[in-house]
């Protein structure tokens, strides 16, 4: 369970900050390329790094270990989407495709930085040994 306590922390502090109301700003006319999508990208690599590194730590043995990063991103993508999904009831706030799509990318970079450290770390391991 220890392993999983970050994750789900920082699960509910997007909650949170997701639930604080917003003022009103213009948006932007091409909103793909603003800096709330560096933010949101940071934010999921965040969460797709904690619950990738929670399920290597935390070995469940009912998911092959080849599924797991995959379960990873997944459930950081979902969580995205719901969140999302959450700020249409927030005033000030609002859902965008764009926002989603920067949580979809982070997610993704969050576990593979996981997946690659620890795939180093596997290798360097096994070298150690064969030595």
């Amino acid at each position: 369970m220890k392993y999983w306590v970050p994750s789900l922390l920082y699960m509910a502090l997007i909650f949170v900050v997701s639930s604080m109301e917003q003022p009103s700003l213009p948006m932007p006319k091409f909103e793909w390329l603003t800096i709330d999508k560096l933010y949101h990208f940071i934010e999921y690599a965040i969460l797709g790094g904690l619950l990738a590194w929670a399920f290597v730590k935390a070995k469940p043995s009912i998911i092959p270990s080849t599924l797991i990063w995959g379960l990873a991103a997944a459930i950081s993508i979902l969580y995205g989407a719901s969140d999302e999904w959450h700020q249409t009831f927030v005033p000030g706030r609002c859902a965008t495709l764009a926002d989603w799509v920067a949580d979809v990318l982070g997610s993704i970079a969050g576990v593979l930085v996981v997946y690659l450290y620890q795939r180093k770390n596997v290798f360097k391991y096994r070298a150690s040994d064969e030595n």
